[in-house]
């Protein structure tokens, strides 16, 4: 391994990021006012808001501190192979000039929480002379070294941690039962470039809503459509199969009409969060982008959109942790300005017609500062 930071990035690049920790270290100070009383029952209780961004996802933590103990916790379930070790020092005044007590580093308990989140606990009697010596109110500041490891394939591949749609391809279409359409149809698909499709009417009939509407007013054998061949045929396959993949190489103009062609046809299971047809686009997007790491900020407002018009928000996640992590004065510099009749905002959120508290055009902004201003103070080690 070089010692040369450049030289040394370089082999970063080439390196396996499966067996790569990404560690996150964050000081959490609090102050206490020096108060001499002795009641037990008097308690403190101190919380703050920590986030490990890198690369293409962002980690929310809250950190939590009362008498007894230090807890680290984050909402995302699917973290239970990260680790978090503690430490803390006591100062005996508020500029934190002298000294009182330092504590050694523990590994931190990972403990199920009721909710679901993940959360990490001291150990029991780690924080007694924290206790003690707030109780006896010599204590004006606690500063708490929070240093939580992270393996670094999780901000590579945040979407493999979500579950998607799986039903690809058979390796022989021509030896499966559900792709006997193909050779014996009753309807078929005429698409806008002059191909046409081959279907089956009782399927189509079933699996899509738009033409179980059709064919009440229609008993023609041929529906002609706006849409290329390119997008109509793997959703005929899909109506017909519910089996579905993208093409390996596609740009983002091409999903838009395959997006298109899909709300046009309304298959029965289309959404993201039933299995279907949206669910492997989305993921098709996840990997596209994890490969891409777009550079260019345009490029990534083209995302944006993307993510933001079609409701992908594992890969809306992904987009907006990296603006927070590369591109957050670019943000900033481009929509400080900007209403929300500006050409370019309503291009991005303009399928909303307000910009209240809960739309999707405010979580954005505020994820993106968020992610930004919460992970300012977090210094981040590559392993």
């Amino acid at each position: 391994m070089s010692l040369f930071f450049e030289e040394r990035m370089n082999e970063q690049k080439e390196d396996d990021p499966e067996n790569d920790m990404n560690t996150f270290i964050y000081p959490f100070m609090v102050s206490i006012p020096l108060l001499n009383d002795p009641e037990e029952g008097r308690a403190i209780t101190a919380l703050c808001k920590m986030t490990t961004i890198y690369n293409i996802f962002s980690i929310v933590w809250q950190l939590r501190l009362t008498k007894y103990y230090f807890t680290t916790f984050c909402d995302d379930e699917f973290l239970w192979n990260a680790t978090c070790n503690v430490s803390y020092s006591l100062f005996c005044d508020n500029e934190m000039r002298l000294e009182l007590y330092s504590s050694p580093k523990v590994s931190t308990l990972c403990v199920p929480d009721e909710d679901g989140e993940k959360k990490f606990k001291t150990p029991d009697g780690f924080l007694t002379k924290f206790h003690d010596e707030f109780v006896n109110g010599k204590v004006a500041e606690v500063v708490f070294l929070v240093e939580i490891i992270i393996p670094a394939m999780t901000f590579y591949r945040p979407f493999d941690l979500y579950k998607f749609f799986r039903n690809k391809y058979p390796e022989n279409l021509e030896t499966d039962f559900r792709f006997e359409f193909m050779k014996e149809s009753d309807y078929s698909i005429k698409c806008s470039d002059g191909y046409l499709v081959p279907a089956l009417k009782m399927v189509l009939n079933v699996s899509s809503k738009f033409m179980h509407n059709h064919f009440k007013e229609s008993k023609e054998n041929e529906l002609i459509v706006e849409h290329k061949i390119d997008v109509v045929k793997p959703i005929i396959l899909y109506l017909h199969s519910l089996c579905f993949k993208m093409p390996k190489c596609y740009d983002l103009d091409f999903v838009d009409r395959l997006l298109k062609a899909v709300d046009f046809f309304e298959p029965e299971h289309r959404s993201a969060d039933r299995s279907g047809i949206k669910d492997s686009i989305h993921k098709s997007l996840c990997q596209k982008f994890a490969a891409e790491k777009p550079s260019n900020f345009i490029s990534i407002l083209q995302w944006l959109r993307l993510s933001i018009h079609h409701r992908f928000y594992i890969l809306l996640d992904m987009v907006c942790a990296l603006i927070s992590y590369k591109f957050y004065f670019k943000w900033i510099e481009t929509f400080s300005e900007m209403t929300r009749d500006h050409p370019l905002f309503c291009d991005i959120f303009g399928y909303e017609n307000y910009f209240g508290v809960g739309s999707l055009s405010h979580q954005t902004f505020y994820s993106i500062s968020r992610g930004f201003v919460d992970s300012l103070f977090t210094n981040v080690i590559l392993n």
